[in-house]
């Protein structure tokens, strides 16, 4: 049995499955091209797909039979080359509260990671997805439209998506703060690991270009000084390379003290006291706390840096309720404009039956009148028809916009003028 038009989300995240089956059930754009018309032909629906590394989301609006899921789970365990039985049930969600997730998703509050920025992005190409179909999806349009605004709103309105929540990104906020920008400073990547890896990544968002790195592998090394565009050295050239940098992290699995105050004494004699940002987050630790003791040292192991994020971490969480609030007005946004549809159709008939009127009855005189006469009389016919219909119109629509509308009301204005409301899909009003 089909129900009426209406717009169904199925999830699947971090909330209800496993990375394994997150991992599965990515979705490439080739997958994305091949699903979407799919559900446009078998259920008559708008369709678009949200696809990242922590989630897989299929938002569609149309009538939905109420096995929808069963019959669509094997689409996707086709497309994705799984065995039915291994995908995970998905959270479903219809109407109200699919529009929430989506304005949720958006502004980062069902994110793994409170707070982050990227999937505004992801939502953004959604957007892009909807927008380059050749199949019109109004309702999808403006779903990721709202979406994008409370995006847009929760991060210049509040302070959820602001502090490094990460070890890496903390290390990069705290030596902005000495540094400014790293635009021409040396960065030094001790190791070349995830953990190094994470930060280069950190610091070349933050605009930095020159890395060096050391690592006991020389293959590793130069595999990760290549990916930034740096340059290798081998890690018994650790002091001179410090030398000249203003930057050094520190990410071995070294046993050992790599760097100790006896040998940093003499690499800061020659550095001339300039300042140097020491960043050790291996574990054990590599660098030897007494450097610290060094007027121009600034030195952050592990523990400083969780520190860090946990007070980022609850100041994020403190914001929550206000992108909550955020989320709730643009709701009711779009609920407006959800009811305002359904008299669309409606405004657009009687518009279409007023004008076909006029243009009847200028074409019944169009062997007496010029040219010019008609081009004026069309003028001037648009301009009564307007007048005209400004009252109902703005009935129907103060009716919507008062939740007072009763369907008794449309059918009388179909009914008067012998009108048919056939508009499958409505522009917006």
């Amino acid at each position: 049995m089909t129900s009426p038009n209406r717009l169904t989300l199925i999830s699947f995240s971090h909330r209800n499955a496993t990375l394994a089956e997150r991992d599965a059930l990515a979705m490439s754009a080739a997958d994305i091209a091949a699903l979407v018309p799919l559900c446009r032909q078998r259920w008559l629906s708008e369709a678009a797909v949200l696809s990242t590394c922590n989630r897989t989301e299929i938002y569609l609006y149309g009538p939905t039979p109420r096995t929808l899921w069963e019959e669509l789970a094997p689409e996707v365990a086709r497309l994705r080359g799984m065995e039915l039985a291994a995908l995970p049930a998905p959270m479903i969600a219809f109407d109200d509260a699919a529009a929430r997730h989506a304005f949720r998703v958006a502004a980062s509050l069902e994110s793994l990671a409170l707070g982050e920025n990227q999937i505004l992005a992801q939502v953004k190409d959604v957007h892009d997805q909807v927008l380059a179909n050749p199949a019109k999806s109004p309702v999808l349009d403006r779903l990721f439209q709202f979406a994008i605004r409370v995006g847009k709103q929760v991060r210049t309105e509040t302070a959820l998506c602001e502090g490094a929540v990460s070890i890496s990104s903390a290390a990069v906020d705290l030596a902005s703060k000495i540094f400014g920008d790293f635009n021409q400073r040396e960065i030094v990547l001790v190791g070349a690991g995830e953990t190094a890896e994470a930060a280069a990544m950190h610091f070349e968002k933050s605009g930095g270009t020159r890395f060096v790195v050391l690592n006991r592998s020389e293959e590793r090394g130069r595999l990760l000084a290549d990916q930034f565009k740096g340059t290798y050295r081998p890690l018994e050239e650790l002091e001179d390379a410090i030398v000249s940098a203003e930057v050094a992290v520190f990410a071995t699995g070294s046993p050992d003290y790599l760097l100790t105050h006896a040998a940093l004494k003499s690499v800061m004699k020659a550095r001339k006291r300039r300042p140097l940002f020491l960043i050790d987050i291996s574990n054990p630790r590599n660098v030897d706390p007494e450097v610290a003791r060094f007027d121009s040292v600034f030195l952050y192991n592990i523990d400083d840096l969780e520190h860090v994020v946990a007070a980022n971490l609850a100041t994020r969480k403190d914001e929550i309720p206000a992108a909550e609030a955020i989320i709730e007005q643009m709701l009711d946004q779009w609920r407006a404009w959800q009811q305002s549809m359904a008299v669309t159709p409606t405004i657009a008939s009687l518009a279409r039956y007023f004008e076909d009127v006029c243009t009847q009855e200028i074409d019944r005189h169009n062997k007496r009148i010029s040219e010019q006469e008609r081009v004026m009389l069309e003028e001037f016919s648009r301009g009564l028809v307007k007048k005209l219909l400004h009252n109902p119109i703005s009935y129907l629509r103060t009716s919507v916009a008062n939740n007072t509308l009763r369907s008794e009301d449309l059918n009388l204005v179909l009914s008067l003028y012998n009108l048919q409301n056939n508009d499958e899909n409505p522009d917006e009003p």
